[in-house]
């Protein structure tokens, strides 16, 4: 029974090999490579087109954050000057001030003497 079953399946199953003096038609497969070849010339050069002004855009992009950077960093260089300058000069009036302080001090001590 089980060689019954086994004998229609393979009855029913056809298989078509190709012989070997049958050959394919070789002009479509070339045609086919050609253009697979060119379509992926197309992407590649696209690719690299696309690479190249997004690689400018992003370097312009980064050339004026750093220009700004910069320009921030200068200013904050000048504030600090600024403030440095501004208390050398409070330093230079206190010291004046104390001076003035200390000549007095000194004539008032003088006259009581």
């Amino acid at each position: 029974m089980l060689i019954a079953k086994a004998a229609k399946n393979i009855q029913a199953v056809s298989v078509t090999v190709p012989s070997a003096t049958e050959k394919p038609d070789q002009g479509t497969s070339v045609k086919q490579t050609n253009e697979n070849i060119g379509l992926f010339a197309v992407v590649f050069i696209s690719s690299l087109i696309l690479g190249f002004i997004l690689g400018k855009y992003q370097s312009n992009r980064y050339k004026k954050q750093r220009e700004q950077q910069m320009t921030q960093i200068l200013k904050k260089f000048e504030n600090l000057k600024n403030q440095q300058k501004m208390m050398s000069n409070t330093e230079e009036q206190i010291s004046i001030e104390r001076k003035k302080q200390i000549e007095m001090l000194e004539r008032i001590w003088n006259k009581l003497e």
